[in-house]
């Protein structure tokens, strides 16, 4: 324990030199940027930041792609709540309850909310970092492609659950959206499937197009119908001490999905969208009220962000001890540990262990230092919120162009997000549920290619010999007969109702 808690402070004063301190902070500018822009996101900025790394130390390397990394998932809280454009697919969660906050004046609330319960989160998962690094081997393990594809299936179900009780219509569109994942080149088989003879799908298609698509174009083409701005006033004055006393009144809840978004972190390919969900859905699942979700419900905001800002030291725990990438971004930083002659595993929870450590704080500090700046320019950002439509709308629409074609650089990517804009204006107008489609693309690229692992590696003995799977199984059943009862129910109270009339 000595070596760790020397590793641990080494870690940390090594971030307090100069040059550490400084391209740390250089990180997080760029970060605040590519989460701001709506279609940009960790990963883009890492790709396009990477060269800037190559030649640096270690230690400088790592601070200033984690800077960078860190703080994108709070920086894109705020167009999500203040434009209702969830610039990435990890803040669709967010503007469910955020952007009907900031419609009625309550987006510094929301905001500040975020910035609170990001800290909380990240903070919490890193004191959890500690106590699972001595363990976290056998644990990370125990999980086979069996166990990621059952995890999958039950994210789809509560994605399912997450428009209330019309069950049966979220488990239709969440199935339409692992149908779109299937768009492009099977991996098992190399079939070509709905790529309609095109170039473009074969690779399938890119989710920052769809996901702009989905959510952003019927919020624009709101604003631009209304003419008016998102709200006539708000509360900027006063709005970090209501999302503080919000995170403190909600404490319990927040380090639970705090613990969850780590845990998501942790398994290796579900990333800031499953992390989000999952909050967001035991937010929604463990509330005695849940009539005002998705109408502005502060306990959405809260949930989400804690998840999906803890899931980032999260994700740090499988790169560095076993090479396997928690998400996408870290994808890219297993690829400077390479570049740097570094190598994940033993080495770097042993003699690496202080640049592990430094890791982790960098995380940590970024996570805080972007929260005090974004309070304190806290009065500004908001009056985005009283800029009219016809100002305002254009920008929106250019700037989400310009993002959807990050995505591959083709001109497919235009046409996919007016298409999925189309679909979004459909569904919004006829009341159905768009979550659960994007949430059935992002999971179905880990279930199918998981499923396919588990038949050819274990047959079907898969579904009864391993516990995990078996444990998964039955929190899934459980959960859909309880959503089933709770149907019926309200059916039932409804007739009753109307028989009292």
């Amino acid at each position: 324990m000595e070596d760790i808690f020397g590793a641990l402070f080494l870690g940390l004063s090594t971030i307090f030199t100069i040059k550490v301190l400084s391209w740390t902070f250089v990180g997080i500018i760029a970060g605040m940027f590519f989460g701001l822009i709506p279609g940009l996101s960790g990963l883009t900025g890492m790709g396009l930041l990477l060269p800037f790394a190559i030649g640096q130390p270690p230690e400088v390397a790592f601070s200033f792609l984690l800077g960078m990394y860190a703080v994108t998932t709070q920086t894109d809280a705020i167009p999500a709540v203040l434009l209702g454009i969830p610039g990435t697919s990890a803040a669709q969660a967010t503007y469910l309850d955020g952007y009907p906050m900031a419609k009625r004046g309550e987006a510094g609330r929301a905001l500040s909310a975020s910035y609170f319960a990001s800290i909380v989160g990240t903070i919490v998962f890193s004191a959890i970092f500690l106590v699972l690094l001595p363990v976290i081997r056998p644990i990370i393990n125990s999980f086979g492609s069996p166990e990621f594809f059952m995890l999958a299936m039950m994210g789809l179900v509560m994605a399912a659950s997450l428009v209330g009780p019309n069950l049966p219509r979220g488990l239709m569109v969440a199935s339409v959206g692992l149908l779109i994942s299937c768009i492009g080149i099977a991996g098992s088989t190399g079939d070509h499937r709905y790529t309609l003879g095109t170039y473009y799908l074969e690779d399938g298609l890119p989710i920052v197009p769809v996901a702009l698509g989905l959510f952003a174009v019927p919020e624009v083409m709101e604003l631009m119908i209304r003419r008016s701005p998102i709200a006539h006033s708000f509360s900027a004055v006063g709005g970090a001490a209501a999302g503080l006393r919000d995170t403190i009144r909600h404490g319990w809840l927040v380090v639970r999905c705090s613990i969850i978004g780590g845990v998501c972190g942790v398994i290796p390919g579900l990333g800031g969208s499953a992390a989000e969900w999952l909050g967001y859905s035991h937010a929604v699942q463990t509330a005695r009220d849940k009539s005002q979700f998705g109408k502005g419900d502060i306990r959405g905001v809260l949930s989400a962000e804690a998840a999906t800002t803890a899931q980032k030291p999260g994700a740090i725990i499988p790169t560095v001890a076993l090479g396997i990438p928690g998400n996408a971004s870290m994808a890219v930083m297993l690829g400077v540990f390479l570049i740097v002659g570094l190598r994940p595993g033993s080495a770097m929870l042993n003699e690496q262990l202080p640049l592990t450590f430094q890791m982790l704080w960098t995380v940590t500090l970024a996570n805080i230092v972007v929260a005090i700046i974004c309070l304190v320019l806290q009065r500004y950002i908001v009056k985005l919120c009283q800029v009219r439509a016809s100002i305002i709308a254009p920008l929106i629409i250019a700037f989400m162009a310009i993002g959807a074609t990050f995505a591959s650089n083709s001109f497919g990517d235009l046409v996919a997000f007016a298409v999925f804009g189309a679909l979004g204006l459909f569904m919004k107008a006829y009341d159905w549920p768009r979550v659960p489609l994007l949430i059935g693309m992002v999971l179905g690229e880990i279930a199918e290619p998981n499923f396919f692992i588990s038949v050819q590696v274990y047959g079907a003995s898969w579904l009864w010999q391993r516990p995990i799977v078996l444990a998964t199984l039955v929190v899934m059943l459980v959960f859909l007969l309880t959503m089933l009862v709770r149907r019926a129910r309200g059916r039932a109270e409804i007739r009753g109702g109307g028989a009292d009339a």
